[in-house]
């Protein structure tokens, strides 16, 4: 029979845990997963599990030596416990890409144009960089502060209808379980490798995206391939 789980490894299993939630605040691992805004509770979450094995550790050396009763031990399931901690540590997974957003939910917009939206102008500079929520949001309400205009976007890149590709990026309010997907057709160039990284500059194609359905699109004129940034979530 395989002996059941300690209090010792109970304590192990807590100081694992906590390390993990520790190592992926520290660096920039957490921010394939999360907020960036919760990298203070995500390390401070972790010291407690630490601090909280300590304690149990420090009690444990209190406890009588011939104490074998059933409240020093725990389920065996509590094995289990590593398991994500090992994935972690060993091979952290990566941020959600092309695979994930042909299935996620597209960022919501309301069902029709506000008329008491009023978009700036974009500022001054050529090309403009832009945000994807800003160009998705402005060819919404009509594309009128994108006429004439080179735009500069930055998105990996997804599988589009027949040849087609997007430009894409996801939003997120909390964690990746919530994310959704925002994406700009790209046409005038080839594709990409699926999942890699671009920067485009192009203009926008008049009246697409304005129905809140379909993406807009953007007629590239320049292409080029980028390392993907720390935070792949907008």
């Amino acid at each position: 029979m395989v002996a059941a789980v300690t209090r010792g490894t109970q304590t192990l299993l807590l100081t694992v845990t906590g390390a993990v939630l520790v190592r992926m605040a520290v660096g920039d691992t957490y921010l394939r997963y999360v907020n960036s805004w919760m990298r203070w509770p995500l390390i401070a979450c972790g010291v407690l599990l630490v601090v909280l094995a300590l304690v149990d550790l420090w009690s444990q050396d209190d406890a009588p030596a011939d104490d074998h009763s059933e409240g020093s031990h725990v389920p065996r399931a509590a094995w289990l416990l590593f398991v994500p901690s090992l994935v972690f540590f060993l091979i952290a997974p990566p941020a959600l890409g092309a695979h994930f957003a042909e299935r996620a939910q597209t960022a919501a917009l309301p069902t029709e144009p506000s008329s008491e939206v009023v978009l700036p102008d974009l500022p001054e500079g050529d090309p403009v960089p832009l945000l994807m929520d800003d160009l998705v949001m402005r060819a919404f309400y009509g594309g009128d502060t994108l006429e004439g205009r080179r735009i500069e976007l930055t998105g990996f890149v997804s599988k589009g209808p027949g040849d087609g590709w997007y430009v894409t990026q996801f939003g997120m309010n909390c964690c990746a379980a919530d994310a959704t997907v925002m994406r700009v057709t790209a046409s005038g160039v080839e594709a990409p490798p699926v999942d890699q990284w671009v920067e485009v500059v192009g203009t926008y194609v008049a009246g697409t995206g304005a129905d809140g359905r379909t993406p807009p699109e953007l007629a590239v004129e320049q292409l080029e391939l980028v390392e993907a940034p720390k935070n792949q979530y907008r």
